[in-house]
């Protein structure tokens, strides 16, 4: 039993790697990193309102001093522009561009046909019972603030 666990533990951790390693390299035929894409997916949330950087910052678990390096670098690739906060004048907001907004629509259909790719392996009811699986799994780390 033990040699199961032990086992299941380092398959979740290749899955991990394997699953990061594919989105690094999609990511990269767009020239973005995993942080530029979670700040540009926390734009799109805000539905054509733009951010706040410390908002941004908290969004995707980055620091204020490494949200600005992110933002400049696509700020460069004309993904989003800055504009200054009316309501503070010490603060900037950020916010899509077209561009960004397109390549940001370019990614999430990369994405979704890369799933669809590898979930293409299993049978439609092991897809039904991995989703329902992961559901508890992410519920329980994030309900449980559990570290694996």
């Amino acid at each position: 039993m033990q040699e199961q666990r032990d086992d299941l533990s380092m398959r979740l951790l290749r899955l991990m790697g394997a699953l990061r390693a594919r989105f690094a390299r999609d990511l990269a035929r767009y020239g973005l990193t995993f942080p530029q894409y979670l700040t540009l997916c926390s734009l799109g949330r805000a539905e054509g309102q733009a951010l706040r950087m410390g908002d941004l910052a908290t969004a995707t678990h980055q620091s204020a001093a490494s949200m600005t390096g992110i933002v400049d670098r696509l700020l460069e690739g004309g993904l989003v522009e800055r504009r200054p906060d009316p309501a503070d004048r010490r603060s900037v907001l950020v916010a899509l561009t077209p561009k960004g907004t397109q390549v940001l629509e370019q990614v999430r259909a990369d994405r979704r046909h890369a799933v669809e790719d590898l979930l293409r392996s299993l049978s439609s009811q092991e897809r039904a019972a991995f989703y329902e699986i992961l559901g508890k799994l992410l519920a329980a780390l994030e309900e449980g603030g559990r570290e694996v």
